[in-house]
Order: structure tokens, then sequence, then C-alpha cells
């Protein structure tokens, strides 16, 4: 008997990290980094990790998610452009294709701004910034189009 429950105690151990890895989401903030050129939001993200290395498909994910279910505070500030997170868990089988790490459509939305990239060691490991230039407006009619969110000559 202690060997079978040994065995399955060693079995759960085992399994833990490999599902801590395989599902943990992004951690990021998101701010306004100033005014744009029009149609577009410039933000400044930051990407929290272990490690010094993070892509650049991690910040524009997070530009992306964050304008989308977030908004972000500062000058000038915007709200969510889905409304809330909620979306996301109601449209989970579009979102989970839309932010897809190898072929995800969220990447055309989004340009790193040359030069903007930023790495600061904090107490549990690095965080990883660049101001990012988000293109609102083919967005909004892009998830429009699909379905996913309202758009504008919809509203009155």
């Amino acid at each position: 008997m202690k060997y079978i429950l040994s065995l399955l105690l060693l079995a759960i151990v085992m399994a833990i990290p490999a599902c801590a890895k395989s599902g943990d989401p992004i951690k990021y903030d998101i701010t306004s980094a100033g005014s744009g050129t029009q149609g577009t939001y410039l933000v400044r993200v930051y990407v929290y990790s272990k490690s010094a290395k993070v892509t650049d498909q991690q910040i524009k994910y997070g530009a992306v998610h964050g304008v989308l279910f977030r908004g972000f505070q500062g000058k000038p500030s915007a709200p969510a452009l889905a409304g809330s997170s909620v979306v996301e868990e109601q449209k989970a089988d579009y979102f989970a294709a839309f932010f897809d790490e190898d072929k995800g459509s969220y990447q055309n939305y989004a340009s790193i701004v040359p030069g903007s990239y930023e790495r600061i060691k904090t107490g549990k490991g690095y965080k990883v910034g660049a101001i990012v230039q988000v293109n609102k407006e083919k967005l909004r009619q892009d998830l429009a189009s699909a379905g996913i969110i309202r758009g504008l000559s919809n509203g009155f």
C-alpha cells in the first residue's frame, strides 16, 4: 500500500510542473505612450518573465490583448476595444486562433517602435518593455466584420 501511495505521489509531483508551464498566460502591463498617428494607439507594454528573454511576439501579444480587453491609462487613455474580457471567454475559439503563437493574426495589428526596448531586473525576474503602435482602426474593422464586436455604424 505504501508503495502504491508513493508512486501516486511521485506521479502527481512530476505532473504539476508540466501543467504549470503549458497554461501560463503572459503577464504584462500596458499604459499610454502618448499620441500615435490617426487610427492607431501608441502604448508601452511590459512583459514579466523569469529570464531576460522576451520575444517580440510576447510584447505584441500584450499590446493587442491589452487594447482589446483591458484598455489603458495615461494621456491619452482608452477603454477596452472589445468591452470586457467576457468577450474573450464567449468567443474563445476565435481568440485561440487569433492569438496563436506561430500564425496568430494579432501580430498584423502591432509594430514595435525601433529603439524603444527596455529591460529592468526585478526581484522575481525581468520586466521587458517596448513602445508598440497598435492599428486600432484596422483591428476594429476586422473584428466587426468577423462578428466579434459591434461596428461603429451598428450603434444607431
